[in-house]
């Protein structure tokens, strides 16, 4: 197996000095310097769940590589647009920052990250671009059941398996890296990476409902119908919780009360009862776990 990971990371760093030496705006070098650390943070935690996964070199070292270009659009997204909102980038370029992020390595970033295993592009690829909006259920993740991940060498596998088989592992590792990577949101507000905003303005009884039933909450769909706040990104947060399916994060999130250290930073009273539901809620999800993914019962 190829050592790639390293000389992945000396071409992601040295793109990472190109686009924060690209401006002297000081709120964009912020911004850029943040999501940096936000992804060095992601490659930290997502190797540490693909280990404890019992995934093999070969498939840790795709990993870490999926790990550290997920947000790779991010740099630029902030140079064009000055914030992270992502319905600003479409309405500009037609894509998130996922796609930004896959165009940006189509274009010649990952051809010298990734040398001599040109078989690696496709996943990496697809993970970069699936990550922001993808959706899997059980069906999807049922590869982690199996000793694939454990057993098949991961170059041999991806230019060998069936198309079915080689999404269902790029789609087992696009979801270990939305886990990852809202996992890190939390810590940056706990850790005050970063400070959202919120107002003296109750959230619209329309948006509690969907909330409490699970419903997927869309910045942009809200806008339009009128109904966002910054007390409802506080909504969207919680949320997560809602999409996250490996077991080692959910736990990770309970055990470490995660939610409810969150709840007490920020003291929001227009939601404080959403912080107590979705702590019940995850702790019915690690209850009714197989063992390894949240999506099914036992």
């Amino acid at each position: 197996m190829l050592k790639i990971y390293n000389k992945a990371l000396q071409v992601f760093n040295s793109y990472y000095i190109l686009q924060r030496n690209s401006t002297e705006d000081t709120k964009k070098i912020d911004g850029i310097d943040k999501k940096y650390l936000h992804t060095m943070e992601v490659v930290k935690d997502g190797s540490s769940v693909v280990t404890n996964l019992d995934f093999n070199e070969t498939f840790i070292e795709l990993s870490k590589l999926a790990f550290l270009n997920h947000d790779i659009g991010r740099f630029e997204q902030m140079l064009r647009m000055g914030s992270y909102i992502d319905s600003d980038l479409v309405s500009q370029i037609g894509l998130n920052h996922g796609g930004l992020g896959k165009q940006i390595l189509q274009d010649g970033l990952i051809q010298e990250e990734i040398p001599n295993t040109r078989v690696y592009d496709r996943p990496i690829l697809d993970i970069v671009d699936k990550h922001v909006d993808g959706r899997f259920d059980e069906k999807d993740l049922l590869i982690l059941s199996s000793d694939l991940l454990k057993t098949a060498d991961a170059i041999e596998f991806f230019s060998r398996a069936s198309e079915e088989k080689k999404t269902k592992v790029i789609n087992t590792i696009t979801q270990i890296v939305q886990d990852v990577d809202r996992l890190d949101i939390y810590h940056q507000i706990l850790e005050g990476r970063w400070t959202p905003m919120k107002v003296d303005e109750p959230v619209d009884p329309k948006v509690m409902d969907m909330f409490y039933n699970g419903e997927y909450l869309n910045m942009v769909e809200l806008k339009k119908q009128g109904l966002w706040n910054a007390n409802v990104g506080e909504l969207v947060r919680l949320s997560f919780v809602n999409q996250i399916r490996l077991l080692s994060v959910a736990k990770l999130i309970h055990d470490k009360k995660i939610l409810m250290k969150m709840k007490e930073l920020r003291q929001n009273p227009f939601v404080l009862d959403a912080f107590d539901f979705m702590q019940s809620k995850l702790e019915e999800m690690i209850n009714n776990s197989d063992g390894i993914t949240v999506c099914k019962k036992k």
